[in-house]
């Protein structure tokens, strides 16, 4: 139990020091500087930092959240990451273990909070990030394809390219997901065009989509797609009906209001004998569609308007659900 904790800790750490190295390829992407050269320094006074100024987590707090030289204040994004890094690290590590997985998630997540916080922070996807999330699902895919020939060679059964075989392999798996991505994320976007005359989200996001894709294979990246809407709706709904309050749109709120009020009705007495009658049944469910219906038009109409707007990046709903299938 011991030597547990004490390798758990050892993974944290080493999670915490690739946590540092991300938020350096995080600022560069935006700097455009390279990641490698120059040596990490202040972006305010652009003093070369020392050694014991890149501690992950600790530095920071050592500091007290300040510059040594200039004592600007240092983003809380910094350590923030190298944590959630480190965290993600040990969750992977106990998922997989001491395996080549390991190594591949580390790298799937590392790259999953990269395009997370860049588009946090200013709403931006950069091609090099989701390019390396399709490689390295390419390149995975390759790797399994090959470790599947070699052990069906090994058994007993002679190795033959059949039809299931050819479309269930690991690499036209993760082929087809990176075209489902493709594919559905653009469908989706362009659906604003009806409904809000722009698209619904930034092609970023349907690289995000073709990376997960490649990483998870189109049937596992069906299942992150519904997770991440649910995660996006999470985080939205209580901005979007904060906003309709302030602004009294109360157009939109009444059926929003009654429709969530009818369906959380519902699910706590559908239990009860009076739903056993097939009858009561039917009219129950037909008035949740009725007013679900009603519901979409009015918010499908209240779209139209700037103000009702509330926007998040979907990406990070992307990357959480995406660590999710990851680990689970």
């Amino acid at each position: 139990m011991l030597f547990l904790i004490i390798l758990l800790l050892f993974i944290f750490c080493i999670g915490a020091v690739i946590g540092s190295f991300l938020n350096v390829v995080i600022l560069r992407a935006f700097s455009g500087e390279s990641i490698v050269m120059p040596p990490s320094k202040c972006p305010k006074c652009q003093n070369k930092l020392k050694w014991w100024h890149n501690i992950p987590i600790l530095s920071y707090i050592l500091l007290r959240g300040k510059c040594y030289f200039c004592k600007e204040k240092i983003s809380i994004q910094y350590p923030i990451v190298e944590f959630i890094t480190g965290i993600v690290f040990v969750l992977v590590f106990l998922k997989f273990g001491m395996t080549a997985e390991t190594i591949f998630g580390f790298i799937v997540a590392s790259l999953l909070i990269v395009i997370s916080v860049t588009d946090i922070k200013e709403k931006v996807v950069f091609d090099a990030h989701t390019y390396s999330l399709v490689g390295i699902g390419l390149v995975y895919a390759v790797y399994l394809t090959i470790i599947q020939i070699i052990n069906i060679n090994m058994s007993s059964t002679p190795f033959n390219i059949t039809t299931e075989w050819v479309i269930g392999n690991p690499l036209t798996t993760a082929i087809g997901g990176v075209l489902a991505g493709v594919i559905i994320m653009e469908l989706a976007a362009r659906t604003g065009y009806l409904l809000a005359g722009s698209r619904a989200f930034g092609e970023g996001d349907t690289y995000i989509a073709a990376g997960l894709g490649a990483v998870f294979g189109w049937k596992n990246l069906l299942i992150i797609l519904v997770m991440s809407v649910v995660i996006q709706l999470i985080f939205t709904l209580p901005l979007f009906i904060k906003k309709l309050i302030i602004r009294k749109d109360w157009n939109i709120l009444i059926p929003l209001i009654l429709f969530f009020a009818y369906a959380v009705g519902y699910f706590f007495l559908q239990k009860q004998t009076i739903f056993d009658n097939g009858y009561v049944m039917f009219v129950s469910i037909a008035v949740m569609f009725i007013l679900g219906i009603w519901t979409c038009i009015n918010i499908i109409r209240g779209l139209k308007n700037p103000d009702t707007l509330t926007y998040l990046p979907f990406g990070p709903a992307l990357a959480i659900a995406g660590l999710i299938v990851l680990l689970i």
